[in-house]
């Protein structure tokens, strides 16, 4: 697998278990977050990579911080 689409994979899987964890749907992710539930569904389907203002609206939204994210995205590339 190249390293974009590792990458996309990555944050899928980690935006997914996250949301999933906080039993959040992508229609209430995306209304907390201030963003589309069609930018949710495209991130978890590994159609659009998050800008970096969009992973920190999705951390505010699952109350966590953003480096936990990336930390978490950085572990999932690493399997």
């Amino acid at each position: 697998m190249e390293s974009d689409a590792r990458l996309l994979h990555s944050v899928a899987v980690v935006v997914r278990k996250l949301r999933e964890q906080k039993k959040y749907s992508q229609e209430h992710l995306a209304a907390e977050a201030d963003l589309s539930r069609s930018m949710i569904d495209k991130i978890e389907r590994r159609k659009r990579l998050p800008s970096l203002p969009v992973i920190l609206k999705i951390a505010g939204a699952l109350n966590i911080k953003a480096s936990e994210i990336i930390a978490k995205i950085e572990q999932e590339m690493d399997r």
